[in-house]
């Protein structure tokens, strides 16, 4: 029988080859086909942009909580709108002229 279920939150303790590699609390997304007669999960830390793939015996029931998930704002903050485009084009390009 599992321990956890799909939506818990966790925390994830590395096991000695991975120390280096950051502790934390993380969503459990998905239930994985038993490894070796141990349980696994998939788990997922709105700080990181990927899932893991973990062993039950790395996880401890957790009692904090997590950040809301974001939405990616570097997308938002990268892109250009015409219409800004224009407005910064309007204000200091007087001097531009088509070369037509």
């Amino acid at each position: 029988m599992r321990q956890f279920s799909v939506g818990e939150v966790v925390t994830w303790i590395p096991d000695l080859l991975l120390r280096s590699e950051t502790r934390g609390d993380y969503r459990i997304v998905a239930e994985m086909p038993d490894q070796d007669g141990d349980h696994v999960y998939r788990i997922k830390s709105p700080l990181e942009e990927y899932e893991r793939v973990v062993k039950e015996g790395l996880l401890v029931k957790s009692q904090g909580y997590l950040p809301e998930e974001r939405a990616d704002e570097r997308s938002r903050q990268a892109s250009i709108t015409l219409p800004s485009l224009l407005q910064v084009e309007k204000k200091g390009s007087g001097r531009l002229r088509s070369a037509h």
